[in-house]
């Protein structure tokens, strides 16, 4: 009988996949987006690709016209791609890290599926300059409070964004329940498949106990020491 991944190799597994979703998001902002715009690639490695995938005078951060058109590489999907692998591997590695039930999971799905949403909303041209000053006034213009307040303005908002990031969570709570029922309804191991200290283990703890010895020999007539 053939044995279904459970246990820490289903762990592996789902940190695996998370893992290669957040290589392909990030394969496309070094493919198919603008130099500046992804906080932790330097824009050198972009620049370089910018320009073979056909990005013009989008070398300036500040300048998003170019987010809104499709790349060579991933197309018109690359525009909405990292909203939901990002949503995904990240409810993926956070319930992984969280006791393995369906109410953690559950919650960080949902947790990762708001803060996309806000992060998104926070893009929007009508929302993203007083968010942005309010961060600089608030944490008195800290170098990462000026970071966060420029992503929001230099930002491009987009409701397939929202809609992406929302799916990319759903996936993972799909993701997640599948591994669960598959821990759940493991079929039993055949004896020959048992590790041989967990089979010995079985054997004994089923075997029933051995019949005590008499304290005399059934040949032997009379006690010792009783009267004839």
């Amino acid at each position: 009988m053939q044995r279904r991944t459970s246990g820490p190799r289903a762990t592996l597994a789902l940190a695996l996949v998370a893992a290669l979703a957040l290589a392909l998001g990030t394969a496309v902002y070094l493919l198919d987006r603008p130099a500046g715009s992804a906080w932790l690639l330097p824009s050198a490695w972009q620049a370089g690709h910018a320009a073979a995938a056909g990005w013009a005078g989008t070398a300036a951060p500040a300048d998003t016209a170019g987010l809104a058109a499709a790349g060579t590489w991933f197309g018109a999907a690359g525009l909405w791609l990292p909203s939901l692998v990002h949503a995904f591997a990240f409810s993926v590695l956070t319930a992984l890290m969280l006791p393995r039930r369906a109410g953690p999971a559950v919650a960080a799905c949902l947790g990762w599926a708001l803060v996309d949403t806000l992060f998104e909303l926070g893009q929007h041209p009508a929302i993203a300059p007083s968010l942005a000053a309010g961060l600089a006034s608030t944490f008195d213009g800290a170098p990462l409070a000026l970071r966060v307040g420029r992503y929001f303005t230099q930002g491009s908002f987009d409701v397939a964004d929202i809609v992406a990031g929302c799916c990319g969570a759903a996936l993972a709570g799909l993701a997640l329940a599948f591994a669960h029922r598959r821990r759940l309804h493991r079929p039993a191991l055949p004896d020959a498949a048992r590790p041989a200290g967990e089979f010995a283990a079985g054997l004994a703890a089923a075997s029933p106990p051995p019949h005590p010895r008499p304290l005399y020999p059934a040949h032997a007539g009379t006690r010792p020491g009783s009267s004839t």
